[in-house]
């Protein structure tokens, strides 16, 4: 991550837990499920991006600490990673699964299906987590290698933050962009489920043009404390705690 601003590894060889990822494979199976009996009412509702749904965007999301995807954000093996990149410890702002409906006859990209960079925080660190297999036509994560500050190609279109770019992020004209960016920096994240995708998005990336089949994730975002924006989820504290010290600072803002 420090040299190309994103890394992938499979669940499997992070965790070693067969059962957690059993757990999770079966819950999120129940959104999927849920979202393909549902999908023209389910896509009439969104208003942004009519090609992905988001299972916990719109209900405040009061997680337990026990709740599996919780688990998943505060666990160790993921913090770890974050923290040692950003240098410092991270909060976890967002916690959530995607479903990304597959358009065959979609003839442009759209939104985040374009290349850009994300405003909010410098070295914003997201974490993708696939539940399906993913190919070319499945929406693959892409990221143009190097362009967090400090990188090799962090020269096209620099980082400034939310004060220039609004909150949106930055998108530089796309056929000038794919002329800039070096082609051997691109790197496709396609791979089976399982695959794991750490990407500091303050560096450019796009995804989600999804052509024959959906793409179906977990995702966790963590920024620094300089983060001015709310968090996009509740916590219910009520069972008590029983987190590491990384993990309890990592919800810190929901005390």
């Amino acid at each position: 991550m420090r040299r190309d601003g994103i890394a992938l590894v499979l669940f499997r060889e992070l965790f070693g837990d067969e059962a957690f990822w059993a757990e999770l494979a079966g819950d999120i199976a129940a959104f999927t499920q849920h979202t393909e009996a549902n999908l023209p009412e389910l896509q009439a509702q969104q208003k942004k991006k009519s090609y992905l749904i988001r299972r916990f965007l719109k209900s405040g999301r009061p997680f337990a600490l026990d709740a599996p995807w919780l688990r998943l954000g505060l666990s160790n093996r993921i913090l770890d990673v974050v923290n040692a990149y950003r240098g410092e410890r991270t909060l976890l702002i967002d916690v959530d699964n995607w479903y990304t409906i597959p358009d065959p006859d979609a003839e442009d990209r759209i939104a985040s299906q374009r290349w850009h960079r994300d405003p909010w925080d410098n070295h914003i660190v997201k974490v993708f987590t696939y539940f399906s297999d993913v190919d070319e036509d499945a929406g693959p994560f892409e990221y143009l290698r190097g362009t967090p500050e400090g990188g090799r190609n962090a020269h096209l279109w620099p980082w400034e933050g939310d004060d220039v770019y609004g909150k949106h992020g930055l998108y530089p004209e796309q056929d000038e962009f794919e002329e800039k960016a070096p082609a051997d920096d691109v790197l496709t994240c396609t791979g089976p489920a399982g695959t794991m995708v750490f990407a500091d998005t303050s560096g450019f990336h796009r995804g989600g043009w999804t052509r024959a089949k959906p793409r179906i994730l977990a995702y966790c975002s963590y920024v620094s404390t300089r983060f001015r924006l709310e968090p996009r989820f509740e916590i219910d504290w009520s069972a008590g705690n029983g987190l590491s010290p990384d993990a309890e600072f990592a919800v810190s803002w929901s005390r």
